[in-house]
């Protein structure tokens, strides 16, 4: 297999892994505590794309919580991440297609990255679950850098690790997060249809590629 990149980047939830089951039980655990009903898992997947604060507004919102930014609104996010960590097991499932495609990647010498939203304390327990230790020479998570996708940066910082040029690396993704963040940096993208991308037109996203399964990926020029 020839692949036309030196190095591909993959968003994570959306992109590699169903997260959202496990997302809807520490939203509706959270939603609970506070004495609100539970959302349904649908409701709460058209919640998830833009990180998990985004994500509490839209449910204190759709719960018809009063909560702005501050104080409670923090205490209100620290239970969320508690339920969020207990979640991860029911986060860990992947696409059918995504470990298959980064082992081929990284069989032909293409350098794969995780390039995620996600807290990155979160990240290391699910490679655990999905048995992916390994498969990423590099891993940025939503906070281990000082900026976040749609933020360039967390791609910029991989593909300079590399000691690659951006136009040799590819970023995948499911969102409008991805897509900014990739055009902001000057990279190729690819997008994946089954993800949470909330309404965005893929493909007016202007993506080399709108897939269904990562692997086609591997067939494409």
């Amino acid at each position: 297999m020839t692949f036309p990149f030196r190095a591909v980047l993959f968003d994570l939830d959306g992109t590699l892994i169903d997260s959202a089951s496990g997302i809807a039980e520490a939203v509706n655990r959270t939603l609970q505590a506070l004495g609100h009903a539970r959302a349904d898992e649908a409701t709460v997947r058209s919640w998830i794309g833009d990180g998990a604060r985004l994500l509490l507004q839209r449910a204190l919102a759709h719960a018809g919580a009063s909560v702005g930014d501050g104080e409670a609104f923090d205490a209100i996010y620290v239970q969320l991440m508690h339920h969020y960590g207990d979640s991860l097991p029911l986060q860990a499932r992947a696409y059918p297609g995504a470990a298959e495609t980064m082992r081929a990647l990284r069989g032909v010498g293409v350098k794969v990255a995780l390039c995620t939203n996600k807290p990155e304390r979160f990240i290391a327990p699910l490679l655990d679950a999905l048995d992916w230790h390994g498969m990423f020479d590099a891993i940025i998570g939503g906070d281990t850098l000082a900026e976040r996708k749609p933020d360039p940066e967390p791609l910029l910082h991989i593909v300079r690790g590399f000691g690659l040029d951006v136009h040799e690396c590819l970023m995948v993704g499911d969102s409008h997060t991805d897509a900014d963040a990739a055009h902001a940096a000057g990279m190729p993208l690819a997008l994946v249809d089954y993800g949470y991308r909330r309404g965005y037109d893929l493909h007016g996203a202007g993506a080399r590629h709108v897939v269904g399964d990562l692997r086609l990926l591997l067939q494409t020029p």
